[in-house]
C-alpha cells in the first residue's frame, strides 16, 4: 500500500453518548488541557447526581472524546434547558460526533420537560454560529458577564463572558424521522 492509498483510509470507531461516570472525570480534562477545569468538571458532575443537570459524553473504545453538560435550573422557570461547554476532543473532530452530542442533549432537555434550549457562543468564537444554525438554533440576542473557578493549584481565575445567546425550540420528532437515524434520546440518571 503507498502513502496516498493510505492516507485515504477511514477507521471507524463505534460512538456512545451516554451520562458521564464518575470515573470519566480524570480523562475529561483530556491529558492536561482541561485541568485547570477540574473544578467545573466536578460541579457538572454533581449537578448529574441532583438530576438538576447533565454531562454527556461521547465514549470512543472507552474514552470520553466529546461533552456536553446541560443546566437544568437556570432558566427551569422558562422550561428553558441551557446547554454549555460542548467539546470534542481534536482527534475526534468533524466527524459528526458534536452534532450527536447537541441531539442527545435536546433530547435529555425534552425529557426533562423542557420546550426550548439554549446556548451562548463567545462573541471572538464566531466561525462556529453556522454550525448550530444548521441545528436549528438561532440568535437572540448578547449576554455579558463573568464567572469564576478554582485551578486545581487554588488559583481563582475569573472569566468574562461576551456571547451570543442562540436558542431552539425543542419537539419530538416524529417516528419515521426516528427510524431514519435520528439520535436516541438519553433517559434520566436513576435517583
Amino acid at each position: 500500500m503507498d502513502a496516498a492509498t493510505a492516507s485515504q483510509d477511514v477507521i471507524s470507531l463505534p460512538v456512545t453518548i451516554r451520562p458521564a461516570c464518575r470515573t470519566d472525570l480524570p480523562d475529561l480534562e483530556w491529558f492536561g488541557l482541561h485541568t485547570p477545569h477540574r473544578e467545573i468538571l466536578a460541579t457538572a458532575f454533581r449537578a448529574q447526581e441532583r438530576g438538576s443537570g447533565f454531562l454527556l459524553v461521547a465514549e470512543i473504545n472507552g474514552f470520553p472524546a466529546g461533552q456536553i453538560c446541560i443546566d437544568f435550573q437556570r432558566k427551569r422557570h422558562l422550561r428553558r434547558a441551557t446547554l454549555w461547554a460542548l467539546r470534542v476532543f481534536q482527534p475526534f473532530r468533524n466527524r459528526g460526533i458534536a452534532t450527536r452530542l447537541m441531539a442527545a442533549a435536546e433530547g435529555a432537555a425534552l425529557d426533562h420537560g423542557y420546550s426550548e434550549s439554549e446556548l451562548g457562543v463567545d462573541r471572538d468564537n464566531a466561525g462556529v454560529l453556522a454550525f448550530y444554525e444548521r441545528l436549528g438554533y438561532e440568535l437572540r440576542g448578547t449576554e455579558r458577564g463573568r464567572y469564576s473557578y478554582r485551578t486545581p493549584a487554588g488559583e481563582l481565575v475569573q472569566v468574562p463572558i461576551d456571547q451570543w445567546i442562540m436558542r431552539k425550540p425543542l419537539f419530538r420528532p416524529a417516528a419515521w424521522q426516528t427510524r431514519a437515524g435520528f439520535a436516541p434520546v438519553i433517559p434520566p440518571p436513576a435517583l
